[in-house]
């Protein structure tokens, strides 16, 4: 059964990256899809699944795309920070990330939306996310309207209402299952200093929890 290491790493960063790694090796279809919780201007919360795409080992934030005009993109205008969940039920592993969202640089959107299929560039475009749909037939009319607009193009423009968000961590919860419910449980908090382009971080810190 797997345990967290020991001696416990100062930076957890790099294990983070190794468990993404490990689960990505495995048969699961999307492991790296995370519950992100968000709250809007009242304090409501509502969570929905992404997929996480990349982590910054060195900066230590994680990546997601979306539409800005979403019920998570107003909701992250109103109140830009997250909470995430990865669970790999099959290793036995539980991720939790936390802290303020910003959004990507353009050129790194830029650069993600171009390697996306063309169907997927399609959707980006046609779809005005979280927004009431009259039915099915309409939003495939529009996709089809605008792949032949697209499909001639060298290069699919990137929406202006769509790309990356950079969760900066301020804390990273690793969980690993334990027999009889004596679950390892410890979590890493550090202080982050707001700067021009992101955050500047603190050294990490860590407690043990129980489970």
């Amino acid at each position: 059964m797997a345990t967290l290491p020991s001696p416990l790493p100062i930076d957890p960063m790099p294990l983070v990256a190794q468990w993404l790694d490990e689960a990505a090796a495995g048969a699961r279809r999307n492991p790296g899809a995370m519950a992100l919780a968000t709250a809007d201007a009242s304090g409501r919360p509502s969570v929905r699944m992404v997929l996480l795409k990349s982590v910054s080992v060195d900066r230590g934030f994680a990546v997601f795309y979306s539409n800005y005009e979403s019920r998570k993109g107003s909701e992250l205008d109103a109140r830009p920070y997250a909470a995430a969940t990865l669970y790999w039920e099959e290793l036995g592993r539980q991720l939790r990330l936390e802290g303020p969202v910003l959004r990507s640089p353009a050129a790194e959107s830029d650069d993600y939306f171009a390697e996306r299929p063309f169907g997927s560039q399609v959707n980006a475009w046609v779809s005005a996310q979280s927004r009431e749909l009259a039915g099915f037939a309409a939003l495939k009319s529009r996709a089809a309207t605008r792949s032949r607009e697209l499909e001639g193009l060298d290069v699919v423009p990137r929406p202006p209402f769509w790309g990356g968000y950079r969760l900066w961590l301020d804390a990273i919860e690793l969980w690993v299952e334990g027999a009889d419910r004596f679950h390892e449980r410890v979590r890493y908090e550090r202080r982050l200093e707001p700067k021009p382009d992101g955050f500047s971080a603190g050294a990490w810190q860590y407690r043990l929890l129980q489970p």
